[in-house]
């Protein structure tokens, strides 16, 4: 079994856990243990979920410390106030979700069955062993590593595969290859982005200060004109060879392969495929049944390609001038990319 283990988050686990205990213990708080483990909990793999989980950890001692008082009044300090604290608080939080909160609220509040009293004094130790586990571990997360860099690797890796398959597809139509690289392409293109989706969303959630959805915007995109693709490649697969006019749809292909960048705009392509389109268009109906079928899937494939296209046209159209001078680092000149 193929086991990963994040060394940086055990480091600060442990480091956190041991910090909150010693910070209780030298302001003089009872069940100062309990701080160390709310400093576990609030370690999460990004800083956005880590200041997410705090506030609602927060909420919920609050919405706790509310109802404290009226369930040990109505059931004595004795393990069925804590039932029947857990019959209105768990429904609470589930309805306001704020689940985060349930364990650690639940927890001070057995501090209260212990003490037999709920008093200013036993509530000022409760909130400090909760601001010191949480504040601590809200500390220890504010740092994380960046993906960046390995983000904009990987969209030039995943961009040389999209090359790649276009060009697979332009030689098959032509009968340059059986097409047996292709669905494996896909496949791995898929993987490709599924892992540059999942840091894309970890490095925006890891940066408080800057938006940097634009990764995960990105990622999208590349998924969204894959699909198309894997369509291209299903529509391809129904035949071995093809008519003459698959040479304009090849070149075609073979043109957007060329072009195929972050930075494009795909107007110069839209315009290249209408010209296609035009020509299909003139051409002589189709004498036979077999021809007429050849024909109908080039059509269509040339219909999916227009789809592809227009998806990063819109994704461009979508970009604001900050996202472009930002993202693309002025990289994008008055010069139409494609």
């Amino acid at each position: 079994m193929n086991v990963r283990f994040n060394r940086l988050k055990m480091v600060k686990i442990a480091g956190g856990c041991f910090l909150a205990m010693t910070i209780a213990e030298g302001l003089g708080l009872r069940y100062g243990a309990s701080a160390g483990v709310i400093a576990l909990l609030s370690i999460h793999d990004t800083k956005r979920e880590t200041i997410r989980a705090m506030a609602k950890r927060l909420g919920a001692f609050g919405i706790a410390l509310a109802l404290a008082p009226v369930c040990f009044g109505l059931a004595g300090y004795t393990p069925l106030a804590i039932g029947l604290f857990l019959l209105l608080f768990a429904p609470v939080c589930a309805l306001l979700q704020i689940q985060e909160g349930l364990s650690v609220s639940t927890v001070l509040m057995t501090h209260f069955l212990t003490e037999g009293a709920v008093s200013p004094e036993t509530v000022v130790n409760e909130a400090l062993l909760l601001a010191v586990g949480a504040g601590v571990g809200v500390g220890m997360n504010l740092y994380i590593p960046g993906k960046r860099e390995w983000i904009r690797d990987q969209q030039q890796r995943i961009e040389e595969q999209f090359r790649a398959l276009l060009l697979e597809m332009a030689a098959y139509l032509q009968g340059e290859n059986r097409g047996e690289g292709i669905v494996k392409r896909v496949g791995k293109l898929g993987n490709m982005l599924d892992e540059g989706e999942a840091a894309a969303y970890r490095d925006m959630e890891n940066n408080l200060l800057s938006e940097t959805e634009y990764y995960l915007r990105y990622m999208v995109l590349r998924k969204t004109q894959l699909a198309v693709l894997a369509r291209i490649s299903d529509h391809l697969r129904r035949r071995e060879a093809f008519p003459g006019q698959a040479k304009w749809l090849s070149g075609l292909m073979r043109s957007v392969s060329r072009s195929f960048h972050e930075y494009n705009n795909a107007l110069g392509l839209l315009e290249e495929l209408a010209g296609v389109k035009g020509e299909l268009e003139r051409e002589a109906l189709p004498a036979t049944r077999e021809e007429f079928e050849a024909r109908a899937i080039l059509f269509q494939v040339l219909l999916e390609l227009e789809e592809f296209l227009l998806i990063k046209r819109e994704f461009v159209a979508e970009m604001t001038a900050e996202e472009i001078g930002e993202f693309w680092n002025n990289n994008v000149s008055s010069r139409d990319y494609g």
